[in-house]
């Protein structure tokens, strides 16, 4: 008999999401020691003179990190599928989801790149070039939410638009992951400080964003988790019922007499 569902992928996948907090938490703190990251307040001589003395640790991070960047497609891929498979011929929610989490990888991986040049040519080129480079790290960063939010928005409405009957993960993990879209809202504002809370390196700049989406994503694969596990019980339930069936329908095929 064909299996009707197999989760050894779909498992590997949501544990891409841990992996994916872990690689930037350890990129973050012990190796770029952004304990805060510099400031945009800086000038372009002090900020290349921090990056040439932490060039090796910014490297290594970023090699870390954007590995960890690239884990957020599968993982991502791993919470759509629960949407597309209840939204029969026109899978609009979840053609959404794919498009904007593909345009979401791709900005983190970039940070990383720009992050990257900016450590490579440090103390050799410009300081003005180097201060543009890191600064376009960072405006990826955060400053392009919004794929993202649009993500997040088709994922909890395609949630809280699921039947009853379908609903692998709780109508609350929808209104969180909206809760954390109106937070991102704001960090569009980074484009206007150079100082204080609301710059690419404060705390509502920068601190909130990072810890909240670090929060989601384990609330998410803890979730996702949970439906997996949901969706295998019913697997071997329908499979058995198969089993039944086909038995019984041996049985009463064989015992009609022949001619």
């Amino acid at each position: 008999m064909e299996k009707r569902f197999s989760p050894q992928a779909h498992r590997l996948y949501m544990w891409m999401g841990v992996v994916l907090i872990v690689t930037y938490l350890i990129g973050f703190f012990p190796m770029a020691e952004f304990l805060p990251p510099p400031s945009p307040g800086w000038s372009a001589e002090r900020l290349s003179a921090w990056i040439v003395e932490h060039r090796l640790g910014t490297q290594l991070a970023c090699v870390l990190m954007i590995i960890g960047a690239t884990l957020c497609g599968p993982w991502g891929a791993a919470l759509t599928i629960w949407t597309r498979r209840t939204e029969s011929r026109f899978p609009l929610l979840h053609t959404t989801q794919v498009i904007s989490l593909g345009c979401g990888v791709c900005l983190i991986v970039l940070v990383n790149i720009f992050w990257s040049a900016a450590a490579f040519r440090a103390g050799e080129t410009s300081p003005q070039v180097t201060q543009a480079l890191w600064d376009m790290g960072w405006f990826l960063f955060i400053f392009a939410v919004p794929p993202f939010i649009a993500w997040l928005v088709s994922l909890a409405l395609g949630i809280l638009w699921n039947p009853p009957e379908h609903q692998y993960f709780p109508r609350w993990s929808a209104y969180l992951t909206l809760a954390l879209c109106l937070n991102w809202v704001t960090d569009v504002v980074i484009i206007f400080f150079k100082g204080g809370q609301w710059t690419y390196s404060g705390f509502t700049g920068m601190w909130l964003i990072f810890g909240t989406f670090s929060l989601w994503v384990y609330v998410m694969t803890y979730l996702g988790f949970k439906a997996l596990a949901r969706q295998e019980e019913i697997s071997r339930q329908e499979d058995a019922d198969g089993v039944y069936h086909a038995a019984h329908e041996a049985q009463h095929t064989s015992e009609v007499p022949v001619g």
